[in-house]
């Protein structure tokens, strides 16, 4: 079986993570599908952006200045204010741009919508899966929305798009997946774990409902796959980016790697 080829962030080294230029290069490199993070706006809308607060390395103002910490919180901010800061760069007197060395850099880009995000996968010649992580913190409730309001409203946006059976909802905030599965029995639910304490954890993700495990790849073992497939459970792993690491878990029998570079995974 070949497992899911995943462009995490839509290829976080390829292409600006988490932006429709990433996401297109996916589709039309005719990835899988691709993995994004969703949070809501002041005003309700389903963003697409991995951090809590504005990323200073990747935002740069309307004058073209990188933006300083403290930086605001995205549930501070409406769409139209998100929408004025260019995601299409790192600053390249960070370290993220060293380390993101090989991206194709697309200035101009701006903070998503999941909506624009499921267009960009409608145009996909085969069928395109969303990995869709419910970005909610459960350390801190006041730095991001409810899990349950943003489970709510990335469901309703699914449907309204008919995209719910081509998705595959991920998180580490279980109390989001358990929402999903309450308002939409039939939705893939993966459940993140950032790290694996053993047999019990799948034990518990089998009872809450869920559809997979997502665990890092490094706690993807021989003994823990066999595990998850013993509870029924779906396994996919994040984010590998070395092609012997992604060889090992090709011959483990994963349903879907998450990687910032799928053009490896593709070449094996």
């Amino acid at each position: 079986m070949q497992p899911w080829n995943i462009a995490h962030r839509g290829g976080a080294q390829a292409r600006p993570e988490n932006t429709l230029a990433a996401f297109a290069h996916a589709e039309a490199c005719g990835y899988d599908g691709a993995e994004l993070d969703v949070q809501l706006s002041r005003d309700g809308e389903v963003v697409v952006f991995h951090d809590y607060r504005l990323k200073p390395e990747i935002c740069r103002d309307e004058n073209g200045r990188w933006l300083a910490l403290p930086t605001p919180r995205l549930k501070d901010l409406s769409l139209a204010e998100l929408r004025r800061f260019d995601i299409g760069r790192a600053d390249p007197a960070s370290a993220y741009a060293r380390e993101h060395a090989d991206v194709v850099w697309q200035d101009g880009e701006r903070i998503p919508t999941l909506g624009e995000v499921v267009a960009v996968a409608k145009a996909a010649s085969a069928p395109f899966r969303l990995f869709v992580e419910l970005k909610t913190s459960f350390s801190d409730r006041e730095i991001s929305a409810q899990p349950e309001e943003l489970a709510e409203r990335t469901v309703a946006v699914l449907k309204a798009c008919d995209y719910l059976e081509r998705t595959v909802f991920v998180g580490f905030d279980w109390p989001g997946l358990l929402h999903v599965k309450k308002i939409a029995p039939s939705a893939q639910c993966w459940f993140s774990t950032m790290t694996f304490a053993g047999m019990p954890v799948l034990d518990e993700i089998k009872t809450k409902g869920g559809d997979g495990w997502f665990p890092a790849w490094t706690d993807a073992t021989d003994e823990a796959v066999r595990g998850a497939r013993g509870f029924g459970l779906k396994v996919g792993a994040w984010t590998v980016n070395d092609p012997a690491q992604m060889h090992m878990l090709i011959t483990r029998g994963l349903d879907a790697i998450c990687t910032d570079r799928p053009d490896l995974l593709a070449a094996l």
